[in-house]
């Protein structure tokens, strides 16, 4: 009987055993499962985080919002059916967008109120062929330059004008509160006595003026001399530039130091992956941000 009793409880303790050892086996099986599919899960989980935090940088969850002045072509304009917002910059902010993981919304404002709204609010940040000065840098936050710049100035191609020196006496057209706009009055402040200058709200007027005669001539940056030259170039011509190039930045609102951080990297993304050099190429028909940083 003790026999009997004996073997029925070794029989039990190796029941036991067996059980533990299969448990520990699928513990273990489970754990690499677990393992394998986090692993799998790293990047999406990243980029996930990343766009997350963008999210919660932003005025509006999800979206970055831009300001920009959608009359100054090729950098922003809108396009034949007047609606559809294309440019230069209009192309780096839906990348920049893309990038962050977050859902790109353009508001259209006049040059002269853009800097105002976005100290209002209005949108996360400015992406309209802003110059970098000092001024500027003293009251925003701007991010390295993503594109460089010169002014030029522009003629029909019976003119005597070969450079700022020769507008004595004569008309120069120019858009408001832009670096040509400081630029003629540093020149005024500095002995020049042009016949008449004329401060416009939007590029376009200056250039349409020029083409009839009203102005005879018109101060603007060289992208967007060399877009009207492609439209016009039987009828005018760019005879001066400046040989300093005027770096361009992104502006946000001072103090918004992640979210600046945030669109740099982004920024150093698209340079590095060759897609900033690829839009660059498609409105200018080079790469102007080569060698920008």
């Amino acid at each position: 009987m003790k026999i009997k009793k004996l073997i029925a409880v070794i029989m039990m303790l190796t029941m036991i055993i067996t059980l533990a050892a299969c448990s520990k086996k699928e513990e273990d099986t489970s754990a690499d499962d677990g393992s394998k599919a986090t692993d799998e899960n790293v990047a999406e989980e990243n980029t996930d985080a990343t766009a997350s935090d963008a999210s919660s940088l932003t005025i509006k969850d999800g979206v970055l919002q831009v300001g920009t002045e959608a009359s100054y072509p090729p950098m922003e304009y809108l396009d034949e059916d007047g609606t559809t917002y294309i440019g230069f910059d209009i192309e780096v902010a839906q990348a920049i967008a893309d990038e962050l993981g977050l859902k790109l919304e353009i508001d259209d404002v006049a040059w002269d109120g853009i800097f105002a709204s976005l100290d209002s609010d209005r949108y996360d940040c400015i992406i309209a062929g802003v110059s970098i000065n000092e001024e500027r840098e003293a009251a925003y936050n701007l991010t390295k330059p993503y594109v460089a710049n010169r002014i030029a100035l522009v003629t029909k191609k019976d003119s005597d004008i070969t450079s700022p020196e020769d507008l004595k006496g004569k008309s120069v057209a120019y858009q408001t509160e832009t670096t040509s706009d400081y630029y003629m009055k540093d020149l005024i402040k500095n002995g020049l006595e042009p016949s008449e200058t004329y401060p416009y709200d939007k590029i376009i007027q200056a250039f349409d003026d020029l083409k009839v005669g009203r102005v005879d001539s018109v101060m603007t940056d060289i992208v967007v001399a060399s877009y009207y030259m492609g439209n016009d170039s039987d009828k005018l011509e760019v005879v001066w530039k400046s040989e300093e190039s005027e770096p361009m930045a992104i502006c946000l609102k001072k103090g918004n130091d992640a979210l600046t951080e945030k669109i740099e990297k982004a920024v150093d993304t698209l340079y590095e992956n060759g897609k900033m050099a690829e839009i660059a190429t498609k409105y200018f028909g080079y790469d102007i941000t080569e060698d920008v940083r």
